[in-house]
């Protein structure tokens, strides 16, 4: 079901005005009665200082400077942060007017639909959120915003889309239609009733048996780890679900038609979203590495984990599961059939710090013999002008193969791994280099050797080794219009490989970046001092600055901090039979709060 908006004019309010009156002030509508209110809330302080960058700002669009420029901590961070709209660029065939959004939070989904020309109608039952939206979408003629609860909003109006993103796992929590029914049925036949007949729902949720969860990271909800898994939710609480419980339960309402999608590494912050063709077990093998990269990016990862998320994937995918543990869902529903694409595997949008001209959609499209990987540019921002970095977006052949930084992490989680392999690993992908660019790499390698600039990005989290053994590198992204070292191309491929590692088994020789990557490079007979080294993350660091939002990871003083995988500390502590700090006060916190959930 695909379906284009033509909502580009001012929303119909006249079905509000026997219940609510106009608040110009907050550019909202608000009930003429009060209702009991609502109770969800990030902190007064962090809510009024979302609300404040938002009043303040003069470009209140998704892509703002201005807003972007405001985020500080965690709530800051989820309500101002563009790349949350990912989720629903994914999805954006599927939005047609006029659209119910329910449960619209501080209003970046909302300010993303009605930017996309949408009728849209931003129901949220607190006063200071509703009013954060009003700001937010003060130019937005089509935007309306109500400041209700769902059960006070009593219309027989029908909606072409509803959406449910973050909200239905409050539904025992907030609310009840009066009915002795499960309060999720209940505000799922709320939805059903007021969708037209070929409307659509959008739900966004996390899964009940994500794959993270086993892992180790905490329930969001009920914030300590296993409890969704061992299903410690009640009656009054939060709840979510997993695939199955789900769909039966959409379809338990009439939501028969369905359209599963899986964003990784959540349906928070987006950076890739898969569709089932991609979660077959023919297909869902070669895209593992591309979840794995995702799920990386988690913004909530916690210190330690059980095992590494991802070496788990690619048994996951290739056996058909990687749907099913999942960490979150998106979901387009509907009381007919929906027609998606068979051809559309995947779309990816990377990292969402980067500055908003160098933003990237990527799709992988095709047959299952010839899936081709698209890339485009996000926004129509204009480019820098005489800069010596150039960024290039091609059209490429998905390539079947090992990924070289997976097969680095299947050296360094094994026990006892030695830095003798992570070189000889290096030595492959340095030959391939050398075979690629036209250089000697058999002999004594010159780190003051100039490669040319276009070679930026041939390093292994872009090598590729396919089934015949041969090397290919793809997504060449970065190219520098000078010449570059060779030094400084190696031990920025090494560091970057290094930072992506997850997880390393015990007992390992060096666990310090810097360390390293020296002893790594003197290896290779290509001996560099720490300030060699050092002068080379400068240089990287200034190439960041000139792409990211959020270079500061990439200063020497934070590089020279950094372990690589420091997990594997954790689990020699294990092997000894004793338990750290960390691990102590999540013991202690899931004793106190199963205790309370018990009683």
């Amino acid at each position: 079901m695909s379906q284009t908006s033509n909502s580009t004019t001012p929303a119909e309010t006249g079905w509000l005005e026997n219940d609510f009156q106009r608040d110009d002030e907050r550019n909202i509508w608000a009930l003429k009665t009060a209702s009991g209110g609502f109770g969800y809330s990030d902190g007064d302080r962090s809510e009024n200082y979302v609300l404040s960058v938002i009043q303040n700002a003069t470009d209140t669009s998704v892509m703002s400077d201005e807003l972007a420029a405001g985020m500080k901590d965690w709530p800051s961070t989820y309500h101002l942060h563009h790349q949350r709209a990912n989720l629903l660029r994914a999805v954006s065939d599927h939005l047609s007017g006029p659209i119910l959004e329910i449960g619209a939070g501080c209003g970046l989904l909302t300010r993303f639909m009605g930017e996309e020309g949408h009728q849209v109608f931003a129901l949220e039952g607190s006063g200071r959120r509703a009013a954060t939206i009003g700001a937010r979408c003060r130019d937005l003629d089509n935007v309306t915003v109500i400041n209700a609860n769902l059960q006070d909003l009593k219309t027989d109006q029908k909606f072409q889309t509803i959406t449910l993103i973050g909200v239905l796992e409050y539904a025992r929590v907030y609310f009840s239609d009066g009915s002795d029914s499960d309060p999720i049925d209940q505000m799922l036949q709320y939805v059903a009733d007021h969708l037209t007949d070929d409307g659509v729902l959008i739900l966004a949720i996390e899964n009940q048996l994500g794959l993270k969860y086993f892992a180790g990271y905490a329930e969001d909800h009920l914030n300590y780890p296993m409890a969704g898994i061992e299903g410690h939710y009640t009656d009054k609480s939060v709840v979510t679900f997993g695939r199955e419980v789900l769909a039966n339960r959409l379809s338990g309402v009439g939501l028969t038609g369905q359209r599963f999608a899986y964003p990784f590494p959540d349906y928070k912050f987006p950076e890739a979203v898969l569709f089932d063709p991609a979660m077959t077990p023919d297909i869902g093998g070669r895209f593992a590495a591309l979840v794995a990269g995702a799920a990386a990016s988690d913004r909530q990862k916690p210190k330690h984990l059980h095992f590494a998320l991802s070496k788990a994937l690619q048994p996951v995918m290739e056996n058909g599961l990687g749907g099913d543990v999942a960490n979150s869902f998106l979901v387009v529903a509907s009381k007919s059939d929906i027609t998606a694409s068979a051809n559309d595997y995947a779309v990816y949008y990377g990292n969402g710090d980067r500055k908003k001209h160098y933003l990237k959609r990527v799709a992988f499209q095709g047959s299952a013999d010839d899936i081709v990987v698209d890339r485009q540019r996000l926004t129509d921002d204009p480019m820098p002008q005489n800069e010596d970095l150039t960024q290039i977006l091609e059209r490429e052949p998905f390539l079947d193969g090992q990924l070289w930084t997976q097969a680095l992490h299947d050296i360094m989680a094994r026990d006892k791994w030695r830095v003798a392999d992570v070189t000889t690993w290096a030595q492959r992908w340095i030959a391939a280099l050398g075979a690629t660019v036209g250089i000697d790499t058999a002999n004594c390698l010159d780190s003051s050797q100039q490669i040319p600039g276009k070679w930026l990005d041939a390093i292994p989290k872009n090598m590729i080794l396919d089934k015949a053994n041969n090397a290919h590198f793809v997504d060449l992204e970065w190219h520098q219009s000078d010449d570059i070292p060779l030094g400084y191309l190696i031990v920025r491929g090494l560091s970057d490989a290094f930072n992506l590692m997850e997880m390393t088994g015990a007992n390992g020789e060096i666990h310090h970046l810097l360390t390293l990557v020296r002893t790594v490079c003197h290896q290779l007979k290509m001996p560099l001092s720490e300030t060699q080294i050092m002068s080379y993350w400068d240089h990287e660091a200034a190439l960041q600055r000139k792409i990211s939002t959020r270079p500061g990871k990439y200063r020497r003083n934070q590089m020279l901090k950094t372990r690589v995988a420091p997990q594997a500390a954790l689990k020699a502590v294990k092997r000894q039979g004793k338990r750290d700090k960390a691990v102590r006060i999540i013991t202690t916190q899931y004793r106190t709060l199963l205790g309370k959930l018990t009683k």
